[in-house]
């Protein structure tokens, strides 16, 4: 009796953690797919490139403390952030702590991007990053079989595509002296 509460407790401890890291990985596939236009344009601008390049010349350490700077630098806004949503200003709050989310998603992925061949020199860095991307392989398939995951991912997908769409007419009506 003992071994088969013992089975049951493992196995909703897996799920207990799969469930919010699933959300994770979601939420930076979304945001990423989302401002892939904005990370595109950043990327054709001369300043960015050579960043890129400084960044890609690094040794793999110097290159794993660049990566670990936003994460350092947008910590104090998400706490401010959470700070002013259990205090009354939710909204406010939320907005801050999601574009934080963003800009931290974006930042640190396109980083990590550049810093990739570096990173994967480090052994432990290597073997980490692999059994995270396995990790997220298995999640995904197996949210896959979840009723109704795919049919709310659609709705995501084409939330985000009315989006883009939306900001893309504002931003071609700007005035020209903006």
């Amino acid at each position: 009796m003992i071994s088969g509460l013992g089975h049951f407790l493992g196995r909703l401890a897996r799920a207990l953690f799969a469930i919010p890291v699933v959300l994770y990985f979601l939420l930076a596939d979304l945001v990423m797919w989302a401002i892939a236009p904005v990370l595109d344009l950043l990327a054709k601008l001369a300043f960015w490139h050579r960043v890129e390049l400084a960044i890609a010349a690094l040794p793999a350490y110097g290159a794993l403390i660049v990566l670990a700077v936003p994460i350092v630098l947008l910590e104090p806004p998400k706490a401010v952030a959470l700070w002013w949503m259990a205090t009354g200003k939710f909204w406010p709050g939320l907005v801050m702590l999601l574009a934080a989310k963003a800009f931290e998603f974006a930042v640190i992925l396109r980083l990590h991007a550049i810093a990739t061949p570096k990173l994967l020199s480090i052994p432990w860095y290597a073997w980490l990053h692999h059994a995270v991307l396995t990790l997220r392989g298995k999640l995904y398939a197996a949210l896959m079989t979840v009723p109704g995951v795919l049919a709310a991912l659609r709705y995501a997908r084409q939330t985000v595509r009315a989006l883009r769409a939306r900001f893309a007419l504002i931003w071609r009506r700007r005035p020209p002296s903006l």
